[in-house]
């Protein structure tokens, strides 16, 4: 070996590491980044790399070494293995073979090795259990957001309401043995908190004393924003069914599996996911008028693969019902068995309501078809839209006659213009209603003297008028309003 080819000797490198022996021959020898760039035909940027530490090629490395005009075995890895190498250099050549090879082996594992560790984001690392020292991988800084040279540089590193959880998961596998593993949070920098998970294993001496912990480190900060999203995801959806009243679920035909949310379950009565739901199950909650006629709908939806809707009325445990509406489809239409999603919705309040609404209208007709006095329902534009029998005697016509005429027609000349008035102004809004004593024309041409009152039907969601109701009762005689 030639003096050339030995490091510098005047005074210490800067730290025993293949970084720190290159800047310590960079800055001896006032040699700048770009003079390596251009001499080995890399970028600056790489140069600097691997002054931080970063993973050199062999090529690049003996490249560099020439360039430097020191021993690349040295630069790589110091006084140890050169010293190791001038040992070998007294064996004999086949010897000398084998040696190389195999540390040309070793530094091509080296370099997979960090090349997966880039890639992977795992930072491997070892804690020495008697003297506290710690080892990491070059890549710690990606991760730690700074180098981890000893301990406490690591519990600096981890947030404060972490530690003793930390702390009691080393506890207790120093005590037991086996695999550590514990999710904790870190902070790389000012407001800014990560997710890892560390993974390790105890190294025991001959006595079986723990003496080493050798493990793994990995970001897992993109699952846990995954997860909280979810969760997030889910409690919003759990709100929006109970306040709906929806229960979705998704059936596999094939199986017979049913995975119910927990409003399902509580649309049926049951306690959330405490037993699990069968077609057997579901179909035995449905009264028996509806019962068949469900299950018709399920077998053509499975079928055909083609969505379906129907709606049904279900006896609960406490012998109340409740009627619902049902959706499904066929999550993948393609497959031989689909799966079918759908959902549930409570609409015994919507079913009562349109009972009592039938139920209202029918009374309504009925007082409307047997009232004492004549009652229309008119247009804005003053048309006769119905008649009840009592008005349709009075004035000698049938109600599809009366629907081919208008208010107005049916109002005597003489009294037409005081009705125009009155009209005009209801619907204009100056007058909420009116009532007039005027003579109207039968169908024979003669005329009668009642008593009329009119208003407007509004809709109780905008005010806006829709229709007119006209009361009509006879008198006496007609005479002035």
């Amino acid at each position: 070996m030639t003096a050339a080819a030995l490091p510098p000797s005047d005074g210490p490198l800067d730290d025993d590491s293949f970084a720190g022996r290159l800047k310590g021959v960079l800055t001896r020898g006032r040699i700048q980044l770009k003079q390596v760039a251009a001499a080995l035909g890399v970028s600056p940027s790489a140069v600097h790399k691997w002054t931080r530490g970063g993973e050199i090629e062999y090529a690049n490395l003996l490249a560099l070494a020439r360039f430097l005009n020191v021993n690349w075995l040295w630069l790589r890895y110091g006084d140890r293995a050169l010293a190791d190498l001038e040992a070998s250099l007294a064996t004999d050549a086949h010897a000398r073979e084998g040696r190389q090879k195999h540390i040309a082996a070793i530094m091509e594992s080296e370099a997979r090795m960090t090349f997966a560790q880039e890639i992977s984001g795992v930072v491997t690392w070892e804690w020495n259990l008697l003297t506290d020292a710690v080892a990491y991988s070059p890549n710690v800084a990606r991760l730690f957001g700074r180098p981890i040279r000893t301990l406490e540089d690591f519990w600096q590193c981890v947030v404060a309401e972490d530690v003793p959880g930390v702390q009691a998961a080393i506890a207790q596998n120093l005590a037991a043995g086996g695999v550590y593993a514990h999710e904790f949070r870190i902070a790389p920098a000012p407001d800014v908190v990560r997710w890892i998970v560390s993974r390790a294993t105890l190294v025991r001496d001959a006595q079986d004393r723990p003496v080493k912990m050798i493990g793994l480190s990995l970001d897992t900060t993109e699952r846990h924003t995954a997860e909280a999203a979810l969760r997030d995801s889910e409690a919003l959806l759990a709100k929006a069914q109970q306040i709906a009243h929806l229960g979705s679920w998704i059936w596999e035909p094939g199986s017979d599996a049913c995975r119910w949310t927990d409003e399902a379950y509580r649309l049926f009565g049951w306690a959330p996911q405490v037993t699990p739901v069968t077609m057997a199950r579901y179909l035995d909650a449905i009264v028996p008028a509806d019962r068949a006629r469900v299950q018709a709908v399920l077998d053509r939806a499975v079928a055909s693969r083609q969505p379906y809707r129907v709606e049904y009325t279900i006896t609960l445990p406490d012998g109340t019902r409740r009627h619902l509406r049902e959706e499904g489809e066929a999550q993948d239409p393609s497959a031989a068995t689909p799966t079918m999603i759908g959902a549930a919705q409570d609409i015994t309040a919507q079913v009562q309501a349109q009972a009592a609404f039938r139920d209202s209208e029918s009374k309504l007709r009925t007082l409307f078809e047997q009232a004492p006095i004549g009652i229309a329902q008119v247009s804005l534009e003053g048309r006769c839209l119905s008649a009840n029998p009592w008005l349709c005697k009075l004035l000698g016509q049938s109600e599809a006659a009366l629907q081919q005429r208008t208010l107005l027609d049916l109002t005597h000349r003489s009294d037409l213009a005081r009705h125009l008035r009155q009209y005009g102004e209801l619907l204009a809004g100056t007058v909420p209603t009116y009532a007039l004593t005027l003579q109207l024309v039968r169908g024979d041409g003669s005329a009668v003297p009642v008593r009329m009152t009119t208003s407007l039907a509004r809709d109780p969601a905008t005010d806006a008028p829709l229709h007119m109701i006209t009361v009509v009762n006879t008198v006496p005689e007609a005479g002035a309003s």
